[in-house]
């Protein structure tokens, strides 16, 4: 099966849509105040490693639906 094919899970119906897996490692920096205040915090993601699943799975059932190219 291929994503363009399906509208809804075969197993179970659901049209919530679907998820993949992807593992990250690395480290992050938060930024914080003196006054325990949170501080610009956009980029704290940027430098983590990301490996991307290749199998994707119904968001209502946790069935595998179909492989990604």
């Amino acid at each position: 099966m291929s994503k363009t094919q399906l509208a809804e899970c075969p197993h179970c119906g659901s049209d919530e849509g679907y998820y993949t897996k992807t593992q990250v490692s690395g480290s992050v920096r938060y930024h914080g105040g003196f006054d325990r205040s949170e501080r610009e915090n956009g980029d704290m993601y940027e430098h983590l490693s990301h490996k991307s699943g290749k199998v994707a799975y119904c968001s209502a059932c946790d069935k595998r639906l179909f492989k990604l190219y």
